[in-house]
């Protein structure tokens, strides 16, 4: 089961375990006693955040939620120094593409920044992909350019999950996608070769 939090501009997703819980991403400060209330409704241990990048709207709440949970932090070897400098906050677990977190694939997804990664959700097919994409108008668009370290790897990565089985598509920003999430991805990339931005 998949709880979306929508936070301003922001989402994070709690996944229910069973017996605990999982948090993709921590929003902005502001997200944090969303994310505990949500939890305390719940009535489940949160064991793990895993964070798809260090931007401050992921990372915002990671000190407040890591302090009011004591759950280990989950994050991309190459992003574990920016998320440690921007919030004071050790990643316990450091991983790598191809890495299974909690019935989560990770996929290194380089080009918004360096240690971006999406998590497959093996089971249900539930991709999380972090600022790989944005969600708008029921359509899927590259996250705005300026907003990439290197917009045009961003677009290959975004062609790559043409290769992933995944059934639904979990952005950041914007609505899920819970229907056709491979034809929208498929019409994003077609968009690319037609010379189309956002």
């Amino acid at each position: 089961m998949i709880h979306r939090i929508k936070d301003e501009f922001v989402n994070v997703y709690i996944i229910d375990r069973g017996d605990h819980l999982v948090l993709i991403d921590t929003g902005i400060e502001s997200t944090c006693e969303k994310i505990l209330k949500k939890i305390e409704e719940l009535g489940k241990p949160l064991k793990t955040v895993i964070i798809t990048h260090y931007h401050l709207d992921h990372t915002g709440s990671l000190k407040c939620v890591k302090d009011g949970t004591g759950a280990k932090v989950v994050a991309h070897e190459e992003e574990v120094k920016a998320i440690e400098e921007k919030t004071g906050v050790r990643v316990d677990v450091p991983v790598k593409d191809g890495d299974v977190v909690e019935g989560l694939k990770v996929f290194h997804m380089p080009g918004h920044t360096r240690g971006s990664i999406c998590l497959l959700d093996e089971e249900s097919g539930a991709l999380f992909v972090g600022d790989l994409m944005v969600e708008r108008d029921g359509k899927l668009y590259e996250v705005p350019q300026q907003y990439s370290e290197d917009p045009m790897m961003n677009r290959e990565r975004i062609k790559e999950l043409l290769n992933i089985e995944f059934k639904a598509i979990y952005p950041a920003h914007g609505e899920p996608v819970l229907e056709n999430a491979k034809e929208k991805v498929k019409e994003l990339v077609e968009s690319f070769s037609k010379g189309e931005t956002n």
